[in-house]
């Protein structure tokens, strides 16, 4: 068997690219107090939070026992709440957590959502939503309201049709890249489903920014918002291997990885033969989704990615088995592995 994954290594093309990834934050408010790294959009706002999860509208499933709160109690901003964090200068990230999404809400049109890429000193920000009301949708859009076209300089309504809009708890993901000097793409996901990658190169558009939460419902109360297991990524780096380009593959093969059983780290390499969005991920044997180890469009290659042994919040998950898959939305491969301590 290993003299059958090295001849396997061995044909695995000299260029080859190396992903690394950094967590810049994590939040799972179970200090019972948010990080003191929040901060509020505009003076006087309500800062993030942390309450029982016994004050949310329902109970988060391996939530633990606190969330993050925000509320535009005072309706200050006509019950708009923002809460930030991170630096204005960061650019190429991802933000990803759980969040109560509202529909059809009594008092009227409910948004909670994630925020990316704001900066207060500019009086920008941009924040994908759920919408769950008659319109049934998602929004992705900046808060540049034109009053001549009563349209936002940057607006996507992505129709929600086909994902479960059911109130409660969801998972929200956003990955912001500045491309060049003139455009930024923001792709999001929703439960795990690609929701699509959208394009902004209006006049108002970021180069970068911070990240946050976003709650918003005109009306006299506001909304309030709640927030869980917030983690924000570097998005993927690469770095290329000195040697000479071999052939391009025409194949989309995941390899074993290497070592198996490992620890503290393994590799796992794959080849694409076609230009396309490839995720890597990781799951424990209850299906239960561990880390995001790649989400890209790539070309077609022989890639190498390592796994540390960690879950999306940075944490060391126990020895077991585990299985990783590779996809790209028309196939998709599986394997196991086996993590020991």
């Amino acid at each position: 068997m290993r003299k059958m994954l090295l001849v396997v290594f061995i044909l695995i093309a000299c260029f080859e690219l190396t992903f690394a990834q950094t967590v810049l934050f994590s939040e799972d408010f179970e200090t019972g107090t948010a990080s003191t790294d929040w901060e509020v959009y505009r003076a006087g706002e309500e800062s993030m939070q942390a309450v029982a999860m016994s004050s949310a509208p329902a109970t988060l499933a391996d939530g633990g026992n606190y969330v993050g709160y925000v509320h535009d109690t005072d309706v200050s901003y006509n019950g708009a709440a923002i809460v930030l964090a991170g630096d204005t200068s960061y650019q190429n990230y991802t933000i990803e957590g759980d969040v109560y999404c509202y529909k059809n809400h009594s008092g009227g049109s409910a948004y909670t959502g994630l925020v990316v890429y704001a900066d207060s000193s500019k009086e920008t920000y941009i924040k994908l939503v759920a919408d769950f009301d008659s319109d049934n949708r998602f929004r992705l859009y900046n808060n540049h309201l034109s009053m001549v076209t009563m349209q936002y300089t940057f607006h996507h309504s992505i129709d929600a049709s086909g994902v479960n809009t059911s109130e409660g708890w969801h998972h929200m993901k956003v990955k912001v890249e500045t491309l060049d000097d003139g455009t930024t793409q923001f792709t999001c996901w929703y439960d795990d489903t690609e929701l699509g990658s959208y394009i902004d190169d209006s006049a108002d558009r970021m180069a970068s920014g911070q990240f946050g939460a976003y709650s918003f419902q005109m009306s006299s109360t506001g909304i309030a918002g709640y927030f869980d297991n917030i983690v924000v990524t570097e998005n993927p780096t690469t770095s290329i291997d000195p040697g000479e380009k071999a052939q391009v593959p025409t194949m989309f093969t995941l390899y074993q990885n290497y070592p198996n059983p490992f620890n503290p780290s393994t590799r796992i390499d794959f080849q694409t033969g076609v230009s396309s969005n490839i995720s890597l991920s990781i799951y424990n044997l209850n299906g239960q989704l561990i880390r995001n180890l790649l989400h890209d469009y790539l070309i077609p290659n022989r890639y190498s990615v390592t796994w540390d042994g960690t879950n999306n919040l940075g944490q060391r998950v126990p020895s077991g088995l585990y299985i990783y898959t590779l996809n790209n939305g028309v196939q998709s491969d599986i394997r196991k592995m086996i993590l020991m301590k």
